[in-house]
């Protein structure tokens, strides 16, 4: 996300208090649906990730249409596998309106797609250590 939107700062948590950290690119993942075959042992990891990322800026900074620009100006390699939606959502709503800060959002769905072969082997030796020790 950090190349495709040019942030120099990215998070997975927005903060509860009414501080809201300017021009950071929050990632909230809202649900994250995975899945495990093992067809002729030849695995595969699939995962479909529901998400939005939020920005607070003022409006200068990051103007309407931000994010749809960055999207269609990314390499192609990069969004290959990421689906946007509900674009350049001006939260009117936001408490942070009472800093003078926008709250911008744009939803996605990422689909992940992977090898899964687990390191095959047996375990021979388990040493457990004390919490104390």
């Amino acid at each position: 996300m950090e190349l495709i939107f040019g942030f120099k700062e990215t998070s997975f948590e927005i903060t509860g208090s009414k501080v809201y950290e300017q021009d950071v690119l929050f990632i909230d993942i809202h649900k994250c649906t995975t899945r495990i075959s093992r067809a002729d042992q030849d695995g595969r990891e699939t995962a479909r990730v529901d998400g939005a990322i939020t920005v607070f800026s003022q409006e200068n900074r990051l103007t309407y249409g931000f994010f749809n620009k960055r999207i269609e100006r990314a390499d192609p390699a990069l969004t290959k596998n990421l689906f946007f939606y509900d674009i350049d959502v001006d939260v009117a709503s936001s408490e942070a309106r009472l800093q003078n800060l926008h709250e911008r959002r744009c939803s996605f769905v990422f689909l992940y797609d992977a090898q899964y072969d687990p390191a095959r082997g047996s375990l021979t030796t388990l040493v457990l250590h004390d919490e104390g020790e």
